[in-house]
């Protein structure tokens, strides 16, 4: 019994070296279980990371090609503006100064007149233009004169000529057409159109037109203010008042057959647009 006692204290019999060993083998192997586990778990996790960000790149790329796609659409369908090629008419030119000091209006549908094929003269259709009063004092303090836009204030022929507005040249080169029997011919009244629509619809059409501005493009200022005989109505008077004929564009110019500085006569567009403006945008043709 001491010697079974011994052997069994000593673990040569059951719990033994034996019992030990194997216990010890269960331990690694489980170990070795737990680590497998462990680097399945970090290659899966790095798996999961490698497909996240591929599909990350993939919706960028994705992105990315689609508004190049977009952009390259937008190119192919852009069109650069096309700029319109210069145009200058050769039409006769007819000076006022000295004859006619104050006369633009009837020299410049002479122009025009001419251009289109009637044969008038300057003191022809200056005849053809009604006059009124310039405009004089009324003794309070005012002025009175006649109304511009359907007669010539004073005398074209004199230096104290003022001037006269649209309707009544239209109205003169109308009763020069009808005298004549010039069927073929009217008169179009185009005010209130812009200067790059009368650019379009006559000049670029072979017609040139009367236009309504200041000498030499100076900066419209109010004139003096005078009353309308027999209306009461007052009329605000824009100085320096021109009248010329509009031969040509380019890219940055207006040209004008101008009756008080020569033919073809460039003008900057941003100043012929502020003095046409300030003058009611006032123009006629002839065609």
């Amino acid at each position: 019994m001491k010697n079974a006692a011994a052997r069994n204290r000593h673990g040569v019999g059951k719990g033994g070296f034996s019992a030990r060993f194997a216990q010890a083998q269960g331990v690694g192997m489980v170990r070795k279980r737990k680590g497998a586990r462990r680097k399945k778990q970090k290659l899966g996790r790095t798996v999961f990371l490698c497909l996240t960000l591929c599909g990350l790149w993939g919706v960028l790329g994705f992105s990315l090609w689609r508004e190049l796609g977009k952009t390259g659409r937008a190119m192919e369908q852009y069109t650069a503006p096309v700029q319109e090629e210069a145009v200058l008419l050769d039409v006769p030119f007819i000076d006022q100064r000295g004859r006619f000091p104050t006369g633009c209006e009837g020299v410049t549908a002479t122009m025009a007149l001419q251009y289109a094929g009637v044969d008038v003269t300057p003191e022809e259709v200056l005849e053809a233009i009604p006059r009124g009063a310039a405009p004089y004092p009324d003794g309070a303090g005012g002025y009175i004169g006649c109304d511009p836009r359907e007669a010539f204030p004073g005398n074209p022929y004199s230096e104290e000529g003022w001037g006269c507005y649209a309707p009544v040249v239209e109205k003169a080169a109308e009763d020069i057409l009808r005298e004549r029997d010039e069927t073929s011919l009217s008169i179009i009244n185009l005010t209130d159109t812009p200067l790059p629509e009368l650019c379009q619809r006559c000049l670029r059409q072979g017609v040139p037109v009367l236009v309504w501005a200041t000498i030499d493009m100076e900066t419209p200022v109010p004139g003096i203010a005078f009353t309308i005989e027999g209306t009461g109505e007052e009329f605000q008077w824009i100085y320096p008042l021109h009248c010329l004929l509009l031969v040509g564009e380019d890219e940055s110019s207006y040209y004008f057959n101008d009756p008080m500085a020569g033919k073809a006569v460039a003008y900057s567009k941003w100043e012929t647009e502020q003095a046409y403006e300030a003058l009611g945008r006032q123009a006629l043709a002839i065609s």
